[in-house]
C-alpha cells in the first residue's frame, strides 16, 4: 500500500539573507550547527544561499572577516560532503561609517548583479538615509532594504517605502512575516508590500536553527507560495 506524499514546498531557490557564518554576529555559533542549518536548507529545496553577515556598530565585520568565515563553512561543506552553494555578502546598517565607506571607494561586498542589502535602525529612521542609498547607486550599486515590513517607524504607513521604490532601491521581505512571526504589523505591512507588487526579493533572515519551522511554515503560505512561482521575483536570477 502506498504512503502519501507531503506535498513539496516551493522556494525562491535562493535565500539572499541569513545569518549563518558562526560566531560573526548574533546569528549561528557554531561551525556544526551553520552546516546542519545548510543541510535543512538543501532538504527543503533551496539551492543556493548568500549569507549576510551584519555589518553594523554591534558586529563591526571586515569584508575579510566575512571571506574567511565563509572558506571556513565551505570547506566544512566539502568535508561533510554536502554539495550546496554558499556566497557571502553583508547586511550593511545605514549610517555613517557606511557612508564614509562609499565616499572613499572602499569595496562594498555585493551579491548578483551588484545588489547590496541594507538595513536601517528600527525604531528612528536616520536623517541621511536616502542619501547614504544614493550615493551607493552613484558607484554602481543596486541597493536592497533589507526586511521594509518590519521597521516599527512605519506605524503601518507606506509613504517612506513608496519614496525608496520611486528612488529604485529593492525590497527583500522576511518569508515568515507572512505567517506573523515578528508580529501582527510586519504581516500587515507584508501583505500590502505584496498586493503593490513591491517585493523584489525574498529571504529567510535566518539566524537560528529553531527558526527552520517558522521558515517552513512561512514557505506554505499562500502568497509566498505565488511568489516563489511569480517572474517579479528575483531570486531565482542568482542561480
Amino acid at each position: 500500500m502506498f504512503g502519501w506524499r507531503k506535498k513539496a514546498i516551493a522556494t525562491p531557490g535562493v535565500d539572499i539573507h541569513s545569518h549563518l557564518i558562526p560566531a560573526i554576529d548574533d546569528g549561528i555559533r557554531t561551525l556544526d550547527k551553520s552546516i546542519e542549518v545548510i543541510r535543512k536548507f538543501s532538504e527543503i529545496g533551496f539551492k543556493k544561499v548568500v549569507t549576510t553577515p551584519h555589518i553594523h556598530p554591534n558586529y563591526p565585520n571586515t569584508n575579510d572577516d566575512i571571506l574567511r568565515g565563509l572558506e571556513v563553512v565551505r570547506k566544512k561543506l566539502i568535508a561533510e560532503n554536502l554539495d550546496f552553494e554558499i556566497e557571502a555578502a553583508a547586511e550593511y546598517f545605514v549610517d555613517d561609517v557606511l557612508m564614509q565607506k562609499i565616499k572613499n571607494g572602499d569595496e562594498v561586498l555585493s551579491f548578483g548583479s551588484n545588489y547590496v542589502l541594507v538595513e536601517s535602525a528600527f525604531l528612528n529612521k536616520p536623517f541621511f538615509f536616502e542619501m547614504c542609498l544614493f550615493e551607493l547607486q552613484s558607484k554602481g550599486y543596486r541597493p536592497v532594504l533589507a526586511h521594509p515590513e518590519r521597521y516599527r517607524f512605519l506605524e503601518g504607513e507606506l509613504d517612506w517605502l513608496l519614496q525608496l521604490k520611486e528612488m529604485g532601491v529593492l525590497f527583500q521581505v522576511t518569508i515568515s512575516s507572512f505567517v506573523g512571526f515578528y508580529g501582527k504589523m510586519p504581516q500587515k505591512i507584508a501583505k500590502a508590500l505584496y498586493e503593490r507588487k513591491m517585493i523584489d526579493f525574498l529571504g529567510s533572515d535566518l539566524h537560528s536553527y529553531e527558526q527552520i519551522r517558522f521558515l517552513e511554515e512561512g514557505l506554505r503560505n499562500p502568497l509566498v507560495d505565488k511568489l516563489c512561482k511569480a517572474p517579479i521575483l528575483k531570486n531565482k536570477t542568482l542561480l
